[in-house]
């Protein structure tokens, strides 16, 4: 009798359908042209259980994506994949996944919803989540001139009347959404009321510095019958975030907490609690400035057996303070360059297409 039971128990056991575990997301704008892959890919680095990352406004120049996917993978016990949009110029978008987890399984780029040639496509990546769910993870960089942006969420709409899958939607959409609610983009109107869920963060932070509490960087479910729930918090709310330093995003991550049943969402995966502090190249060893930085350097300590320092000559003194010196001005120069670039990469926005 007892066989038979066990026999019975196992047979249900294989019958119920394996439950994936909860999934955790992140959107970030990491404003590629205004900071530090260094920065940026250590941020990524010090977080914990993200599972996708879909990234905003990335050069694909000079080893950021790779820098980028190094610094998600970093510490995760498993590889990570990465999908980049070919759309947008210098600012791509930038899809990260959990190899352990997550099998890419297509790529859309959706060219009905692209703001512009030098604005890139949202991009669509089909995936299937621990070898169960399936479901679209979509990116988006929508524009900020509200016409284009109405556009833009028509077509997004139309694509995901069609898409036959949950979709997770996350990125920059520029829509503004207030902390009363009262008020309401047209394009956002466009997304609610063809079945769009905006998954609403527990606490409202703006997630872009000049913006003041308005957030332009959201999470939204979308598809047909979509039984997902989600838990949406804004990272690093705390109010030294704002201003960004010139090598840090000036947009504040949202992590949402997915759960594929409509129950509520487990919280996992996390980010540091605080910003990664921004350093500058004069900081690292030459050999090192163009690899990620993913780790603190181990600082060398000479051995009992080795000779103490020589005595500091006078000339030396003043060498030293020459080489202060020379390092603060070229600091300035540094930030009056930056600072140059960011009034020329607004008035390249401005220009007509």
């Amino acid at each position: 009798m007892n066989l038979r039971i066990s026999f019975t128990l196992a047979l249900l056991a294989l019958s119920v359908p394996v439950r994936a575990a909860p999934l955790t997301v992140v959107g970030f704008n990491i404003e590629s042209g205004d900071s530090s892959d260094h920065v940026i890919s250590l941020q990524l680095e010090k977080s914990v259980g993200v599972d996708l990352w879909g990234l905003v406004d990335v050069w694909d120049e000079s080893g950021w994506p790779d820098r980028l996917r190094e610094g998600a993978q970093e510490g995760e016990n498993s590889e990570f994949g990465s999908v980049l949009g070919l759309s947008g110029g210098d600012s791509r978008i930038l899809v990260l996944y959990r190899n352990s987890r997550l099998r890419q399984i297509g790529v859309e780029e959706l060219a009905a919803a692209q703001a512009s040639a030098r604005r890139p496509a949202p991009l669509a990546v089909h995936f299937r989540l621990d070898d169960a769910e399936e479901f679209w993870f979509l990116t988006v960089h929508l524009s900020e001139s509200e016409g284009r942006r109405l556009t833009q969420a028509q077509a997004l709409t139309e694509w995901a009347s069609t898409a036959s899958l949950p979709v997770v939607a996350v990125g920059t959409f520029n829509f503004g959404v207030a902390e009363d609610a009262e008020r309401t983009d047209k394009a956002m109107d466009v997304l609610l009321s063809s079945g769009w869920r905006l998954a609403r963060p527990v606490q409202h932070v703006g997630t872009r510095c000049s913006g003041g509490d308005r957030m332009e960087d959201l999470v939204f479910l979308a598809g047909p019958n979509i039984p997902w729930s989600a838990r949406t918090e804004v990272m690093y709310p705390q109010s030294n975030y704002c201003p960004d330093s010139g090598r840090t995003s000036n947009h504040r991550p949202v992590l949402a907490n997915l759960e594929t049943t409509g129950k509520a969402p487990v919280i996992t995966g996390s980010m540091p609690d605080r910003q990664i502090r921004p350093f500058f190249p004069e900081e690292m060893d030459v050999s090192q400035r163009h690899k990620p930085a993913l780790a603190n350097q181990p600082v060398a300590v000479p051995s009992p057996s080795s000779p103490g320092p020589a005595p500091v000559a006078q000339s030396d003194v003043s060498v030293d303070s020459r080489e202060a010196d020379s390092r603060e001005a070229i600091l300035k120069r540094l930030e009056a360059l930056e600072e140059e670039a960011r009034q020329l990469r607004k008035e390249l926005e401005s220009l007509p297409d």
